[in-house]
């Protein structure tokens, strides 16, 4: 644990340690405004003395006084009246390791100050003594409610898309953040998740870089293999946050920290096997293959594409919707238990070939039958058939 920061700084009064990492201190505040609340209530509960007086209407004002004053001051803050102070510490002797953090600060109570949606709101600064606070979040960050997403692709992808959306906000001005990790997330009300620590953030115009030479520019697990410390690259990419932002995923919807290197796909990472039941779990090994890759070019070319991928997934999901491809399980729904296997019928009728089409015969508008060639599918539990006819609705392998 961190060492706790005591008494009051500015206006803001140091309540307990959050967390500590290697450039800053973070610490839950209490408001100005709620600092002389807290006063006032002491003040009149020290001074409540209703026994000099001989009026039993005066006494019972003063004793109701006394009450909604011990009240006020015991009862919980509320998230409105708090913040999250981050004091940058020097680690590094001499005026460069100095001069670095002050960078870093500055760098992100600029990127703060411009109040983008999806970032943390900033409350207050003071770069002479190194610190900020911003706003505080209650239920923390990602890396503490892996259970929260854990096998739950709906929800996870739903909250994901808000991520992306703010990153493809910041590759639009040509920002890349380059530290998406799950201790870098918040959960804001409704799954809302805000990208905070800018501390590294790459911007095009910035003279120098807040990462000096043989640094790693990332969180090691998360960055891609492009993303070596030893090459200074002149232009960081907006690939660079598509890969983290995969892992991420990867990590949300699995429950787990680490993905090794782009080993989704194998049986000890593979989502689909660690939940072999949902078929939701090709939706995010479909998006993880763009994401997660050992070449920039193998990837998205922008979070926006990424956005709308999973925008789609969201509403495919929202609506009922499956994936079609050979090899997805596609649940019953009928029965909910059974998955339709397209050799159903197959087995009852053996002259019909596998993967060819069946034929049902239509009378329209009192023509002469037509033949409607059809590829059935059928429960492998409770029967229930379904028919899909040739072209795009056809069930494809990928």
């Amino acid at each position: 644990m961190p060492e706790p920061m005591t008494g009051i700084r500015s206006n803001w009064e140091v309540l307990r340690p959050l967390g500590s990492g290697g450039q800053s201190d973070v610490s839950l505040v209490r408001g100005l405004d709620r600092i002389k609340a807290r006063t006032r209530d002491i003040e009149h509960i020290q001074s409540f003395s209703p026994w000099g007086s001989t009026m039993a209407e005066t006494r019972f004002k003063l004793t109701g006084e006394f009450a909604e004053a011990v009240a006020d001051y015991t009862r919980a803050d509320r998230t409105s009246e708090l913040g999250a102070m981050k004091v940058f510490k020097l680690r590094e002797a001499g005026a460069a390791g100095e001069q670095q953090a002050l960078d870093r600060l500055r760098q992100e109570i600029l990127q703060l100050e411009t109040a983008r949606a999806g970032l943390p709101a900033l409350l207050d600064h003071n770069q002479p003594e190194r610190w900020m606070v911003t706003e505080f979040f209650p239920q923390g960050t990602l890396e503490a409610n892996f259970a929260r997403y854990k096998g739950n692709v709906p929800l996870a992808l739903k909250a994901f898309l808000s991520l992306v959306k703010t990153v493809a906000a910041l590759h639009a001005e040509r920002i890349v953040h380059r530290d998406i990790k799950p201790a870098n997330v918040f959960i804001r009300k409704d799954d809302e998740l805000v990208l905070g620590d800018f501390g590294i953030v790459f911007l095009p115009d910035l003279p120098n870089r807040l990462t000096r030479t043989n640094e790693s520019v990332g969180p090691h697990d998360y960055m891609p293999p492009w993303g070596n410390a030893d090459v200074r690259s002149g232009d960081v990419r907006p690939s660079f946050d598509i890969y983290m932002l995969g892992k991420l995923l990867w990590c949300m919807v699995s429950g787990r920290l680490r993905l090794l290197r782009e080993y989704f796909d194998r049986p000890e990472y593979d989502l689909t096997v660690q939940f072999g039941d949902d078929p939701a779990m090709y939706m995010i090994n479909t998006i993880l293959k763009r994401c997660v890759v050992e070449t920039e070019k193998q990837g998205h070319s922008s979070a926006n594409d990424l956005a709308l991928i999973v925008s789609t997934y969201v509403q495919v999901l929202e609506r009922g919707g499956q994936l079609l491809p050979v090899g997805v399980p596609r649940l019953c729904r009928v029965c909910g238990v059974g998955t339709y296997q397209n050799d159903g019928i197959v087995q009852t009728i053996p002259r019909i070939p596998k993967d060819s089409p069946a034929g049902l015969r239509l009378w329209i508008n009192g023509s002469g039958p037509a033949n409607l060639p059809v590829f059935p599918y059928v429960c492998d539990r409770c029967g229930h058939v379904e028919f899909f006819t040739r072209g795009a609705t056809r069930p494809t392998r990928e």
